[in-house]
């Protein structure tokens, strides 16, 4: 189904920015000025853009600015709406690798919502936005016209194959994309997870991909060591601006676990669930919940998951972190809204607010971080160990031979190395987040199977 491109009503040109960044990139001598294309996506103009498409390594993306049908010009009434808005002769309708993108010239009102995006809401999604950021200090960008806050600019697709496929494997279309950007799915036939892990989409998930860029430092000296630390090869330049050292991005997922962690207290202001979101080693969250075993109070259940992926080039870094969250599901799949059942805070939940509170979380923590980039993520620990699950936890640590029992202390704060100390004693034994899995419950940590 077709995605709407889509802006927080009170920065509506970062709609138009992001098409000239794109037309931009796909007609380099109308990087500058784009004739017409102002004047046509004001809301008032007679005259509307011309379609365009961006064709890329695993997707061709149509673009198209549609004007609303009345009620009695909507031709079939058996299909979903949002497809009247794709013209008739657009090329692509069995074909998977055909994304729509739809480019509408203002906000949707609540009965355009009603009927165009029935599971979700972008009023509200940007409502909560404002709400969440009005708690918070010194966390914007500027409100310039080539600047914007996360948020701001906003892709939704009630079905789409997966929001993270969606950037990370098109690799022109996400250079070309400006950043900040967000694409949120209700459905996602082909969800992704961490190694190769499918991640499955039942009603109630948030499931959302953020798509940030961040300036690399290096210089000549420097390049080698902490390429090959990355496995990454070409060169690269100083960016001015923001920029962070290579090695640093591993925190991303850690810094955004640490946003849905501080999320969840801002969507449980009483305080009576989000004491029981914890995080999972390297990038998994989980909820305690009150468990039927003998001798046992709570049981730690999946409830989210984090994939990060990044591309290189030009000195800088484009940087996709995926999130799928559970707010609403039923049972069996635990969920937030579980969690918060018996608490007053339940019945505020929603897919839009939480999306939001993350977001707005994540912007916070992402610029404190950039701020103290040269202390790594040493200023983030306490907090970061406060939250997970596995404080003095034993673990058997499948990746050596032979096995070693070890005990987990904690995350390493230059290279976010998980850090264990065997109980035979000796040296450390650090191991990288990528490349290894955690069965928490086995409380064992093996090479994880490609």
């Amino acid at each position: 189904m077709p995605q709407f491109l889509l802006a927080r009503p009170d920065s509506w040109y970062v709609q138009r920015r992001v098409v000239q960044e794109l037309l931009g990139h796909l007609r380099p001598e109308s990087a500058i000025s784009h004739p017409h294309l102002d004047g046509d996506m004001d809301n008032e103009s007679p005259h509307r853009p011309e379609p365009f498409v961006f064709e890329d390594a695993n997707d061709m993306f149509h673009f198209h600015f549609p004007s609303f049908p009345s009620a009695d010009e909507i031709s079939d009434l058996s299909s979903h709406p949002v497809l009247e808005l794709i013209p008739q002769n657009s090329p692509g309708s069995l074909n998977d690798k055909v994304k729509h993108v739809l480019v509408i010239r203002k906000p949707l009102t609540f009965q355009e919502e009603n009927m165009y995006t029935p599971q979700f809401s972008p009023s509200a999604f940007f409502r909560a936005i404002d709400e969440f950021r009005s708690g918070t200090e010194g966390t914007g960008q500027g409100a310039s016209q080539d600047s914007w806050r996360i948020g701001d600019a906003f892709m939704y697709g009630e079905v789409v194959s997966s929001t993270q496929t969606m950037f990370d494997k098109n690799p022109s279309f996400l250079r070309a994309l400006p950043a900040p950007v967000v694409s949120l799915a209700t459905i996602q036939l082909a969800g992704r997870g961490r190694g190769g892990n499918s991640w499955l989409s039942p009603d109630g998930c948030m499931q959302l991909s953020l798509k940030i860029r961040v300036g690399l430092k290096g210089s000549s000296s420097g390049k080698t060591n902490w390429f090959s630390l990355l496995g990454i090869s070409g060169s690269y330049c100083w960016v001015a601006g923001t920029a962070i050292r290579p090695s640093n991005l591993v925190f991303i997922q850690y810094l955004y676990a640490l946003a849905v962690v501080d999320a969840c207290h801002a969507l449980d202001p009483s305080s009576q669930w989000a004491h029981k979101v914890r995080l999972k080693w390297p990038n998994d969250i989980y909820g305690l919940f009150p468990c039927d075993k003998p001798g046992s109070k709570m049981e730690p259940r999946k409830v989210g998951g984090i994939l990060v992926n990044t591309s290189f080039g030009g000195g800088v870094a484009d940087v996709v972190i995926g999130c799928g969250l559970n707010i609403l599901n039923e049972p069996p799949v635990a969920s937030l809204a579980q969690l918060a059942s018996s608490g007053s805070s339940a019945s505020s939940l929603s897919v839009e607010c939480a999306a939001a509170a993350v977001l707005v979380s994540f912007e916070r923590i992402w610029n404190s971080f950039l701020q103290q980039e040269e202390e790594g993520f040493q200023p983030f620990m306490d907090q970061y160990l406060r939250s997970w699950l596995h404080s003095d936890q034993l673990v058997t640590l499948a990746t050596r031979t032979p096995h070693k029992i070890a005990r987990i202390i904690g995350i390493t704060p230059d290279y976010g190395l998980l850090r264990t100390v065997p109980l035979s004693g000796g040296e450390f034994i650090d191991l990288q987040p990528d490349g290894n899995s955690f069965d928490m419950m086995k409380g064992l940590i093996s090479t994880k199977k490609q």
